[in-house]
């Protein structure tokens, strides 16, 4: 790769940032195509969000991905922005950045490719969590399922999730077991599993009822406690691999115009976890 003064700039942000396997995956792309770019990685903290966007705004990058815990400040930062949470900003020819999310989606393409015909019945979903992810899995799922209860340790941020989406409930951390109990579709969408995270969870998967799905949005492990769990007892599951690639294959879309290879960034970024397609 030959870096020059016209080469574009891209960036994912967020807090811990040093295990993302965005760059991996981006640059790969970048290189499949031909184009003079370059993604890396940047740690920002969250209390340095505000000035740490402005300054990015002024820079004009070509292309930004936002993880946790920044998307709402990213979403409230942008010039134009239809979502309450971003994980792309687009710098468009008028100098303006545009805000995006392409998580809800990726989530959606993760699970057709992972679990195809989840379509065809009303499931009754479990998030876990009620972040920027979950808030844009539920959204994207909602017209799709019956109906989607939020869990979160923090009960108000909860609740909040619950209300943004037509058919959110809220549920209470303290009954987990009953929302196990009722679901078909369970979505993992904290850092609990996280290599690194320092925090673990006994999962109530007894209560899960045959033919449920179990969702991780974790990729770090690959197969996580819960999915290892899930699988054991006979159950579909879908990594958080599939909902990383493919929110990045609609944000290459959105940054350059095309539509990378899918199937080509998951053997890259399992070559680089160590792990066996």
């Amino acid at each position: 790769m030959t870096i020059s003064g016209a080469t574009k700039v891209l960036a994912v942000i967020g807090d811990p940032v040093a295990h993302s396997l965005s760059p991996a995956m981006h640059n790969g792309w970048i290189a499949d195509h031909g184009l003079d770019a370059v993604y890396v990685a940047l740690p920002l903290k969250a209390g340095d969000a505000e000035p740490a966007l402005k300054a990015l705004k002024a820079l004009g990058l070509h292309g930004l991905n936002i993880t946790a815990p920044h998307k709402e400040a990213a979403a409230r930062a942008a010039d134009r922005s239809e979502c309450a949470a971003a994980n792309v900003w687009r710098w468009e020819d008028d100098g303006a950045v545009s805000a995006f999310n392409t998580d809800g989606a990726g989530f959606l393409d993760s699970l057709d490719e992972s679990a195809p015909g989840w379509r065809a019945r009303r499931s009754r979903v479990l998030m876990l969590g009620a972040g920027g992810a979950a808030l844009a899995a539920g959204e994207a799922l909602s017209p799709f399922v019956d109906t989607i209860h939020f869990a979160n340790r923090t009960a108000e941020r909860g609740e909040a999730a619950a209300a943004a989406v037509p058919n959110g409930r809220s549920l209470r951390w303290e009954d987990l077991e009953r929302g196990f109990g009722a679901a078909d579709l369970v979505v993992q969408a904290t850092t609990l599993g996280m290599a690194g995270s320092g925090e673990s969870f006994e999962w109530p998967l007894g209560h899960l009822r045959a033919g449920a799905i179990v969702a991780d949005m974790v990729y770090r492990p690959l197969e996580t406690g819960l999915l290892r769990a899930a699988r054991e007892r006979g159950l579909a599951t879908v990594d958080g691999l599939g909902m990383l690639i493919h929110q990045g294959v609609r944000s290459f879309e959105l940054w350059f115009g095309i539509k990378p290879n899918a199937g080509a960034a998951r053997a890259r970024l399992l070559a680089v976890l160590g792990e066996t397609a």
